[in-house]
C-alpha cells in the first residue's frame, strides 16, 4: 500500500497543473466596465450613426480630464445600448476617480451627449470601490445650432502636441511636426519632424488608418527620433476622435497614441 500510495504522489506531480485563469505575475490582463446609454427621445438612430464612450480620469481639479480607454460601436435598434470598455488596470491610481461619458454622432454631427457624472467605480467614482454593473448613462439630445464647433478631419492642417500621452517637442528648425489629409483624395501630407511625407488614409466614421507614407531622405540633427515616433503612432491608428479644435489618433485597443491641434 505503501508504495501504491508513493507512486501516485509521484505521478501527480510530475502532471502538469490546470489553468487557473489567473495572470502570470507581472502581467496585468485588460479588464472591463459593462455600459448601458440610453435617452428617453422616441426615435430610431439613423444607420450611420455611432455611439462613443470613453472612460477619464477626473482625479484632479482645474485640469482636462485624461482619457483612460475609448470604445466606439455602431448602435442597432432602439436603446439602451450596451457596450463593453476594456481597460488596463495599471493605468488606475488606488486614489483616483474615473467617470465614463458617452456621445452619439451622426456624419460628424453630435446627436446626443452625457451631461452629467457616471462614476465608474462606487458612488463617486474612487478606484478603490467596485465597478458599477452596468455604469447606466442618460444621454441628452443635443438642439439644432448647438452643435459643437468641431473642427473638420480633413482640409485642416493637425500639428502634433503630444505622443504616448508625453509632451511631442520640436523636430528640425524648432518646427513641430503636422499633417493634412485632403479632402479631396484620400492622401496625407506633412512634415514629421525632420523630413516631409506623403501616404495614403482609409476614413470611415470614427475609423481611420494610414498606409504607404513615405518621406524624403533628408538626415538632420534634431528630430529624427521624434519623427520615428509619430511614423509608428501613425502606422498603429485605427481610429479617430475630435473634439474641437483637438484630433486623437487611437490604436485597436482605444489607447490614445497621439494628439494634435488644428491651426
Amino acid at each position: 500500500m505503501a508504495a501504491l500510495i508513493g507512486c501516485e504522489s509521484d505521478r501527480m506531480k510530475d502532471e502538469p497543473r490546470a489553468e487557473t485563469g489567473v495572470s502570470p505575475p507581472g502581467v496585468s490582463a485588460p479588464s472591463e466596465l459593462q455600459v448601458e446609454v440610453m435617452y428617453r427621445e422616441r426615435m430610431m438612430l439613423p444607420p450611420t450613426a455611432t455611439l462613443e464612450v470613453t472612460l477619464e480620469d477626473t482625479s484632479k481639479m482645474d485640469v482636462a480630464a485624461e482619457q483612460i480607454a475609448n470604445k466606439s460601436m455602431s448602435p442597432q435598434g432602439g436603446p439602451p445600448y450596451r457596450i463593453t470598455l476594456e481597460y488596463k488596470p495599471s493605468k488606475l491610481d488606488q486614489q483616483g476617480r474615473y467617470t465614463v461619458r458617452a456621445r452619439i454622432e451622426n456624419e460628424g454631427q453630435l446627436m446626443f451627449t452625457s451631461t452629467q457624472t457616471y462614476p465608474a467605480f462606487g458612488a463617486d467614482g474612487s478606484y478603490g470601490e467596485a465597478a458599477n454593473e452596468p455604469v447606466q448613462i442618460m444621454v441628452e439630445r443635443v438642439a439644432r445650432g448647438a452643435q459643437t464647433n468641431d473642427a473638420s478631419i480633413t482640409g485642416t492642417r493637425w500639428v502634433l502636441k503630444k505622443l504616448g500621452g508625453e509632451d511631442a517637442g520640436l523636430g528640425a528648425g524648432g518646427k513641430a511636426p503636422d499633417m493634412t489629409l485632403q479632402g479631396a483624395e484620400p492622401r496625407v501630407s506633412g512634415f514629421a519632424g525632420c523630413n516631409t511625407m506623403t501616404g495614403r488614409y482609409e476614413l470611415e466614421g470614427k475609423s481611420l488608418s494610414f498606409s504607404q507614407i513615405a518621406m524624403t531622405r533628408k538626415a538632420c540633427l534634431e528630430g529624427m527620433e521624434l519623427e520615428q515616433e509619430f511614423a509608428k503612432a501613425l502606422e498603429a491608428t485605427k481610429s479617430h476622435a475630435v473634439a474641437g479644435n483637438q484630433l486623437r489618433l487611437m490604436a485597436a485597443d482605444g489607447s490614445v497614441l497621439a494628439e494634435l491641434q488644428a491651426e
